[in-house]
């Protein structure tokens, strides 16, 4: 209970003093009762962690009541609170809670007076801001060391200086001598700004979340975000929620949480998470000063729970709920397992003894052959479902309008369809296949959504303006790889928690070596071009430039900077984006710049296209980066054949050719080598890029020969290059018959007969082909080093025998020819 004094008491007044005497006696005695009930509460927590929760019960930590309090101030009207419909209205901001005129976000508003009454006597030891949304000016009458009385005031200046766009929060922290925690004040309001992305995007690893190359989350399946940019993850392995703030430091809480398995944050800090789904389920709350609450209940079946007639939910309880996910009026959703899905306002909830309400939507698709895969509201308060049909192998996300599901539910595609697997980047989502595993949903300040497709190992994303899915993170590999590299080169592995920050930058829970990481990508884009040759121009790579702000992006410049900026140049073929100062790029708009690299010389080179504007930081960058190489030469043996054949004692001519289709033609030398070694001095190219040598005294046996190129000032080295060929003895054919002599005549059949030797062991093997007058007559195999067969009759006249031996393993092919006279 808040027992604060009325503001701006004036003490010397008799009447009003005794006045605010008899309500401070009866602010101590509710005081009294609410602490005996609130130590019976913090009894039932611990209970409740050690499992032993029964029935519907609350439990709670919530810290002894600050004698100092924020004084109420009427809130500004919706207009000024939200320039945009849809967008946080703060309408049920709980007590200590100041809601700013909505900003630019990159600029300071006026100055807003916030005044601090105290219900008791304390000495202000601390006064600072938690962020730099909101900054406290000089010239309030709060000062550190200073002490006040029960119903004294002071005041605090506090300018709301917004680093970045939608829903701001942020607290004063009040350090005081009353109680060991310092007294909190909710500081929220609404900044606008355009947010330049880039697909693709640089991927790095957060530092806190990895040691040594191991991940130390623990089965994660969900992320949030809330208004000062704290990334909180629902570990579920762990048993614990973790966050990580603005100094990247990684903290975690234990008390009531027993495997978290979903998360999301209200308006004001709340952190929502549902854990252990079961029979017996608990709910619990985490605010922002730390304080825990947590809700056990049985389910009730039957109950009917509507909005016009919402049931309380310690009196139904829930069902193995699962995917929480609020919007931005502070109304969680969740999928149930018996009514199919909920709803649930919670903003301004206080503490454990503020009633929740909840009744059930009408998601037909809930629960429908399992436990749903990913449910999410999205900004504009549309429910997104994912499915899996098993016996149809049918995956698909579908929407669903809040307004319908609290009466008719109508659904529309969003994506996937009639098959399961991977398709469509770079077009409609509603054609496009997604797995039948998906992580969790999320949605940047232009109503893109953000999907992690966990059986393809992706991240994805579907713009709200085109519905053009686009794959962000992930190459589709399982792995943890890539860091400081592109991100859609990057390896994932099992991704599933998903969420984006106000600067665009989204955050991915994915596997590591052991345990888990959180992931960044973004905001900074990244082109690689790998090896290009010198001098040549690249093919243009392209980046795709989205606006996933809440304003409109006005360009003041865009251009390449930094040391190589040269190699660097924007294809004007391939560009969409209009690149003129001026140009102005709407809210969940996209574009493209297209990039060629011509590197001027060898090495790594890099470049940055920057893009000035008027987004938070004044600037948006892609680093672009490429490795200069001299060309390749084409590099070629022209003599010998592959698998020649050649005589012992014959020359051989080795001969290769270095030439290039474009550029000046090669010069350098080329070394020569024969099994491996050189074979004399290296041999300079001729003018028309040629070079040989003459290979002699080789052995009868296999030979392997093999060129290298030197390389020069335009050409790189190439080789070696190579060929087999073989070196076999010689062989001799001589003919042994016919004989002139008795003389031959057309009656009677011809003999032929040679011998096939040779001067190397071992002895001629094979077969030899008889020929007459160059027509075969038999082919017939050596035995013993001879051959002999058959001609048949000839006609009289001169005719031409032949021999013809075809070699074998050790020794080439030989013939031998005579000429033989048949009489009549």
């Amino acid at each position: 209970m808040n027992c604060k004094a009325v503001q701006r008491t004036n003490v010397k007044e008799f009447r009003q003093g005794l006045r605010l005497a008899l309500l401070f006696a009866l602010c101590m005695i509710m005081a009294c009762f609410f602490t005996i009930a609130s130590s019976a509460g913090q009894s039932s927590g611990r209970q409740s962690r050690a499992g032993q929760f029964s029935g519907r019960e609350s439990i709670s930590t919530a810290a002894p009541e600050s004698v100092i309090s924020l004084a109420s101030s009427p809130k500004p009207p919706a207009e000024i609170v939200a320039r945009r419909a849809g967008d946080a209205r703060f309408e049920k901001a709980p007590a200590n809670y100041h809601i700013f005129p909505a900003a630019t976000a990159g600029e300071s508003t006026s100055v807003e007076e916030l005044t601090l009454d105290f219900a008791g006597e304390t000495t202000l030891t601390g006064i600072k801001s938690t962020n730099k949304d909101f900054v406290i000016e000089s010239g309030g009458t709060c000062q550190e060391g200073d002490s006040h009385t029960r119903g004294e005031s002071c005041s605090l200046l506090v300018r709301f200086t917004p680093q970045g766009p939608g829903h701001r929060l942020g607290f004063v922290s009040v350090t005081h001598t009353a109680a060991p925690t310092p007294a909190l004040f909710g500081l929220t309001g609404n900044s606008y700004a355009p947010v330049i992305s880039f697909t693709p995007a640089q991927i790095t690893t957060v530092p806190a979340t990895v040691s040594s190359g191991k991940g130390i989350i623990g089965s994660a399946t969900s992320l949030a975000i809330d208004g000062g940019d704290i990334l909180y993850i629902a570990d579920t392995g762990d048993d614990v929620l973790r966050e990580i703030d603005s100094t990247g430091i990684l903290t975690s809480t234990s008390s009531f949480f027993s495997a978290p398995v979903s998360i999301a944050v209200d308006s004001f800090g709340n952190v929502w998470a549902d854990v252990v789904p079961g029979s017996t389920y608990y709910f619990v709350n985490y605010g922002p000063s730390h304080v825990q609450s947590g809700w056990s209940s049985s389910y009730v079946s039957g109950s009917t729970c509507t909005e016009s007639a919402p049931c309380s939910l310690v009196s139904v309880g829930l069902d193995n709920s699962a995917e929480i996910s609020i919007d931005s009026n502070d109304n969680l959703f969740m999928e149930e397992g018996s009514e199919g899905a909920l709803e649930m306002p919670v903003g301004g909830w206080l503490d454990v003894s503020s009633p929740l309400n909840l009744w059930y939507l009408s998601d037909v698709y809930a629960y429908y052959l399992g436990p749903p895969s990913i449910f999410a509201v999205s900004p504009s308060d549309d429910l997104f479902t994912g499915i899996s049909y098993s016996l149809q192998g049918e995956c698909a996300i579908v929407e669903e309008p809040v307004y319908s599901a609290e009466s008719t539910p109508v659904y529309t595609r969003v994506a996937g369809g009639l098959k399961c697997g991977f398709s469509g980047d770079g077009g409609q989502a509603s054609g496009a296949e997604i797995s039948s595993t998906l992580g969790q949903f999320a949605f940047d300040l232009a109503g893109n959504m953000y999907f992690s497709d966990e059986g393809n190992q992706r991240v994805r994303r579907i713009d709200a303006a085109t519905g053009v899915i686009h794959t962000i993170a992930g190459n589709g590999t399982a792995g943890y790889t890539g860091d400081g590299g592109r991100a859609t080169a990057a390896t994932l592995h099992s991704p599933t928690g998903v969420a984006v920050n106000s600067q665009g930058a989204v955050y991915i829970v994915s596997s590591a070596t052991t345990g888990q990481v959180v992931r960044q990508v973004g905001p900074q884009g990244y082109l690689t071009f790998g090896n290009q040759d010198k001098g040549v121009a690249s093919a243009a790579q392209l980046v795709t430039v989205s606006n996933t702000g809440n304003n409109t992006m006005t360009l003041t410049n865009a251009e390449i900077v930094g040391a190589d900026k040269g190699d660097f140049k924007i294809d004007t073929t391939t560009t969409t984006c209009i690149l003129t100062q001026g140009t102005e790029l709407y809210s969940g708009q996209t574009c493209r710049i297209g990039i060629i690299f011509t590197p001027p010389a060898v090495g790594a080179r890099t470049a940055t296209l920057t893009l000035l504007d008027n987004t938070v930081n004044g600037a948006d960058s892609v680093t672009l980066t490429g490795t200069g190489v001299l060309p390749t030469p084409t590099f070629k043996i022209t003599a010998p054949a592959n698998g020649a054949s050649f005589t012992s004692g014959t020359a051989v001519t080795f001969s290769v050719s270095v030439t290039s289709a474009s550029g000046v033609q090669p010069t350098g030398t080329v070394q020569f080598k024969v099994d491996g070694t050189n074979h004399g001095t290296a041999v300079t190219l001729s003018g028309t890029g040629t070079a040989s040598t003459s290979l002699t005294g080789l052995t009868t046996a296999s030979h392997t020969l093999s060129a290298t190129y030197s390389g020069d000032a335009n050409y790189a080295a190439a080789g070696p290059i190579s060929v087999s060929i073989t070196v076999k003895a010689a062989a001799t054919v001589k003919f042994t018959a016919p004989s002139t002599t008795p003389e031959l005549t057309s009656t009677t059949a011809i003999g032929l007969a040679v011998d096939v030797t040779s001067k190397s062991t071992p002895a001629p093997t094979g077969k030899v082909t008889f020929s007459v007058d160059e027509k075969a007559v038999a082919t017939v195999a050596i035995v013993s080093g001879k051959a002999s067969a058959k001609t048949g009759t000839l006609a009289a006249g001169t005719h031409t025998v032949t021999a013809v031996y075809g070699g074998d393993a050790h020794h080439s092919a030989a013939k031998a020819s005579e000429k033989i006279t048949v009489a009549p």
